[in-house]
């Protein structure tokens, strides 16, 4: 199957994007859309003082620390975006499933019944057959 090219402008755009890495990270923490960037970049060009501060290469030691404060604020981002009611609506199942299996695991681990036992008996009982 062959791969689809993209229009000459989008190929073009990607490349400016990789020379200007602090765009990604714009996109990924929310605070740009593609779609926006790449209009800015049509209208200004690649050229436009505006994109200088989106251009900082960072050192290894950054790239590092950046990384890991990168996965804290998408934990952060994705726990934002969790449906706490629907959170506590599952947790409430799976509580209720486990205390059913505990339950069913109780079942098995009982001990059969004793019968009674009888203590001696009663001299003046009488049996009918």
């Amino acid at each position: 199957m062959e791969k689809e090219s993209l229009h000459p402008s989008v190929e073009e755009f990607k490349k400016f994007v990789q020379s200007h890495p602090l765009l990604i990270k714009e996109v990924r923490e929310g605070r740009k859309t593609w779609n926006h960037l790449y209009q800015d970049w049509v209208v200004l060009g690649s050229d436009a003082a505006e994109w200088s501060p989106y251009k900082k290469e960072s050192d290894p030691q950054e790239s590092t620390s950046g990384g890991q404060s990168d996965m804290i604020s998408g934990l952060f981002k994705s726990l934002n975006g969790i449906n706490m009611h629907d959170l506590q609506q599952n947790l409430s199942q799976f509580s209720g499933v486990m205390g059913n299996v505990q339950k069913l695991f109780q079942q098995f681990q009982r001990q059969p019944p004793q019968p009674p036992q009888r203590g001696p008996e009663d001299p003046f009982s009488f049996r009918w057959f």
